[in-house]
């Protein structure tokens, strides 16, 4: 069966085939419900947490400047400059694709097997199992068009370059890729298969938040709505989870207690993905958080800019050289999906339907009231209230940048959207990304590549 795991992952464009060492009771091919949850954890814990959405942060207007001399290994350093500076090729570290794959390939194998399988005694349903199977190949698969294929366009989605689909186990099969409406058409398939699986609506405890839930895959699907520019069911669908979860009052929290992007919060819904580390962690302080983004944030009277720490560079004696700024986080922090951004897809979606345009208004105020000290609420109030729908609109993608800075929504908001011009500046050199450029979609990686020559066809 390893063998045959391995020609798979061939076939898809990936290279390592040592995910089947695993053993949950001692053996490879699981025949109980609680092993194939152990097999689905492992596809979970497949699932590229720590190098995926968030550090396409490198790729955005977040970061400013960045400095490969913080960075400890100087390979990476390299590698990371041609991320930054969008100069994609061999140089690059490549973002992750085969990971992926891998995720994807456990799920598929819990979806084609665990019906087969003995219920354990005290085991969960299995119905769970597999409805969580089917909400991870489908997160799987959102994540890659969004970041190898081209953002969805319902007018060209049909003959846009999307991405290789996973959807059952054949080596036999020529792995190309499909168009972006295929990739999106199996993306919602598999989201309502798991709705009809899976019954727990929520998962007990933060420890399991990386887990599927009802309400987490209610709101990957708000996120894929929006993302597809089905206003009224991407509105529709935020809404309908705003009174389950409450946000955090920044104005009120408690030094100790969880802030919205961890995994213990009361906003957190789903929560696999590492938020970027601008403060430590593998990039350290080699990232500035540029001027530009700084500026959205008052400083005076938005309780977020309080978790914007600054960060020095210090000389051989200890002086500061230079002052940056950084996300103050832990390398333990969760965050994938959260309430916060279910209001802003509301606020976002509702701009879209002139019948919902003053409760967009009104979700995008409830958010600010958490983030803002009551004092500048009232004229914030008359300032939103005054917005008309494109303005609106303006005003929800600043209201993300502030909220999700450096969580790896930045790239894909501005892709999805505007696709701006960008210009950054590296080592006295001056790089661009042109308005509605080509590399807004990233090419498939040279590694998977030399595995599938098909991705290219």
């Amino acid at each position: 069966m390893k063998k045959y795991a391995c020609l798979l992952l061939a076939a898809l464009g990936t290279s390592a085939c040592n995910y089947l060492e695993i053993q949950p009771v001692g053996q490879v091919i699981p025949h109980k419900t609680s092993e194939f949850r152990a097999l689905l954890t492992t596809g979970y814990y497949s699932y590229p947490f720590n190098f995926a959405r968030t550090h396409t942060c490198l790729l955005s207007d977040e970061v400013g400047t960045f400095l490969a001399s913080e960075i400890w290994d100087a390979t990476e350093a390299v590698a990371l400059v041609y991320n930054y500076t969008w100069q994609y090729g061999n140089q690059m570290r490549e973002y992750p694709y085969q990971e992926f794959y891998k995720s994807i390939f456990y799920a598929n194998a819990v979806i084609e097997n665990i019906r087969d399988a003995d219920v354990d005694d005290a085991g969960e349903p299995m119905e769970q199992i597999l409805g969580e199977a089917y909400a991870l190949r489908a997160y799987n698969h959102f994540e890659l068009v969004n970041l190898y294929g081209q953002p969805y366009n319902p007018s060209t989605a049909e003959t846009d370059r999307g991405i290789v689909l996973s959807d059952f186990i054949d080596i036999e099969q020529t792995y190309r890729p499909t168009n972006v409406a295929a990739v999106y058409r199996l993306i919602l398939d598999d989201i309502a298969r798991a709705e009809h699986l899976m019954s727990l609506e929520k998962q007990p405890d933060a420890s399991r938040n990386y887990r599927f839930s009802l309400n987490a895959l209610t709101a990957f699907k708000a996120r894929v709505l929006l993302y597809m520019q089905r206003w009224q069911e991407a509105y529709d669908t935020a809404v309908s989870l705003l009174p389950k979860y409450e946000l955090v009052d920044l104005n009120t929290l408690e030094e100790k207690a969880a802030r919205p992007w961890q995994a213990e919060a009361s906003e957190a819904i789903f929560a696999i993905d590492r938020p970027f580390n601008g403060s430590g962690g593998d990039l350290k302080g080699a990232c500035i958080i540029a001027d530009p983004i700084l500026a959205l944030f008052d400083q005076t009277n938005d309780c977020r800019r309080n978790y914007i720490v600054e960060i020095n560079s210090y000389d051989e004696s200890w002086t500061p050289t230079l002052l940056r700024y950084g996300v103050d986080r832990s390398s333990s922090d969760r965050s994938s999906i959260r309430v916060a951004e279910m209001y802003l897809i509301a606020a976002e979606a509702g701009s879209y339907l002139p019948e919902e345009l003053d409760a967009a208004r009104q979700y995008l105020l409830d958010l600010q009231s958490k983030r803002l000290k009551p004092g500048i609420m009232e004229s914030q109030r008359s300032k939103i209230q005054a917005l008309d729908a494109e303005a609106l609109r303006r005003e929800v993608a600043e209201e993300r940048a502030r909220e999700f800075l450096l969580e790896g929504h930045r790239w894909f908001d501005l892709r999805r959207t505007t696709r701006p011009a960008i210009t950054k500046t590296y080592d006295h050199s001056t790089y661009t990304l042109l308005a509605n450029d080509s590399r807004y979609t990233l090419p498939f990686p040279p590694s998977a590549i030399a595995g599938n020559p098909h991705l290219n066809d």
